[in-house]
């Protein structure tokens, strides 16, 4: 990987298709590993959203965990005097028209802003819900994301909606036959995940069909703040992390930060990102001084526990690829010496699919990304 590679490669994580779910050959590498265990499927797919009301006209819809890596982000209505902003739309136009009904229940004011966090599409594709019920709402983001919404985010969901279907008669061939691609014979624990994916799949093609783009219209560098009436949202960039272009939306008054793919529960995501900015930029969010934290996956937080482990984790990955470099390790070596066993045991547990997520979208591109971080400084 070159260095102008690292500082602009920005593509979405080989969990991939685990949360944002493109390459489907890397998610049936990451369900063979899984079947290769006896362990059970724990979290199946359901694919619903929870109404949570987290402070005075602040109500999040905390999308549901999965164990088949089609996943959706959160989203997040902030409703004030004159007018509702919108955090993300979800990964699902469905998913987004129910939550535009609840709103609309909630408040006679319209939905004025929409905000994203980033450009990954399962934050986005409920964009052209939110257009059609709200022909006037500003679609506003950081300047990079709303380029990669434009050039990359289109692509990626594209190829998860002619790639689907295909996949899906894979995994249906797969049960059928009771064995997997390799040969080995099914069993029903491993029946039953395949069945949970399949379910999964065939409730999220038909979705991913029906994105329409929304480029947002409106893009700030640093910070820029909207006014719903007496409540002051701050919409601000603090630095790269997950992404280049990462938006960090706080609530003063309520004390309501939202943080997108910074904080994903329960298990981080470090494709494409920049460890030691990312390390940073969640010191300065903490400095905030909220006290809810509102994740780009995951339930609300109303303290850092959660928080500090993913800065804790990226601080250990990097302090170990610092060493492997000053020790002229090659990037195999590396991956080699740095032991993430600890780490996965405290995000995942015993939890296979957890595993299988942490393993697949944060400790192989984590290593790499921390190692040519540390490469390059160290040719400085």
């Amino acid at each position: 990987m070159s260095r102008q590679a690292l500082k602009h490669s920005q593509h979405v994580i080989p969990r991939a298709e685990f949360a944002r779910g493109i390459r489907f050959s890397l998610v049936l590498a990451a369900i063979a590993s899984l079947l290769s265990s006896s362990t059970r499927a724990e979290n199946a797919p359901t694919h619903t959203y929870q109404s949570v009301r987290v402070a005075d006209g602040i109500v999040a819809f905390i999308a549901s965990e999965s164990n088949t890596g089609i996943v959706s982000g959160n989203c997040i209505a902030i409703i004030g005097d004159d007018g509702v902003l919108v955090v993300d739309s979800t990964s699902f136009p469905s998913h987004a028209r129910q939550i535009i009904a609840e709103i609309r229940q909630m408040t006679n004011q319209p939905v004025r802003f929409l905000v994203h966090t980033h450009w990954h599409p399962d934050h986005l594709m409920g964009d052209g819900e939110f257009r059609a019920a709200f022909p006037g709402v500003a679609v506003i983001s950081t300047a990079f994301t709303q380029t990669a919404i434009a050039e990359l985010a289109p692509k990626y969901i594209k190829g998860n909606a002619e790639q689907g279907a295909a996949y899906a008669a894979s995994l249906r061939k797969q049960v059928q036959d009771g064995k997997d691609d390799s040969g080995k014979p099914l069993n029903d624990v491993d029946k039953k995940y395949l069945a949970d994916y399949i379910n999964s799949l065939d409730f999220a093609i038909p979705e991913y069909q029906q994105y329409k783009a929304v480029i947002p219209n409106v893009a700030f560098n640093d910070s820029l703040t909207i006014s719903l009436g007496k409540r002051q949202v701050q919409l601000l960039f603090l630095g790269r992390g997950n992404t280049t272009g990462d938006g960090v939306i706080f609530v003063p008054d309520a004390k309501v930060v939202m943080t997108g793919d910074l904080i994903v529960w329960p298990t981080p995501y470090s494709y494409g990102s920049f460890l030691s900015d990312w390390i940073q930029t969640l010191a300065k969010i903490k400095a905030l001084g909220a006290s809810t934290v509102i994740p780009g996956h995951g339930p609300v937080q109303h303290d850092y526990a959660y928080f500090d482990q993913v800065s804790s984790a990226l601080q250990y990955v990097q302090s170990q690829a610092q060493s492997a470099v000053a020790h002229h390790l090659s990037l195999e070596d590396t991956r080699k010496k740095i032991d993430l066993s600890d780490l996965e045991k405290k995000f995942c547990g015993t939890d296979r699919a957890r595993q299988i997520a942490f393993k697949a979208g944060f400790t192989d591109q984590a290593i790499e990304r921390a190692y040519y971080e540390a490469k390059f400084a160290a040719e400085d």
